[in-house]
């Protein structure tokens, strides 16, 4: 199920060594609750599925 997320926290890429490197991201909802979206492989996402902070994303949780 797809669900829209207004970005509003988006860290620099940290490394890890479970997941090589990732972002922590949070935003809210449409319905106003917060989310938090962990771990992302954020540099290894193709182009078109690379975000900015405050932009409505979709994404399959």
């Amino acid at each position: 199920m797809l669900t829209k997320v207004l970005v509003t926290i988006k860290t620099y890429p940290s490394l890890s060594k479970t997941y090589t490197e990732l972002v922590c991201t949070a935003g809210f909802r449409e319905d106003g609750s917060m989310i938090r979206i962990y771990p992302v492989p954020y540099r290894k996402l193709e182009s078109y599925n690379k975000y900015e902070k405050y932009q409505w994303i979709e994404i399959d949780l």
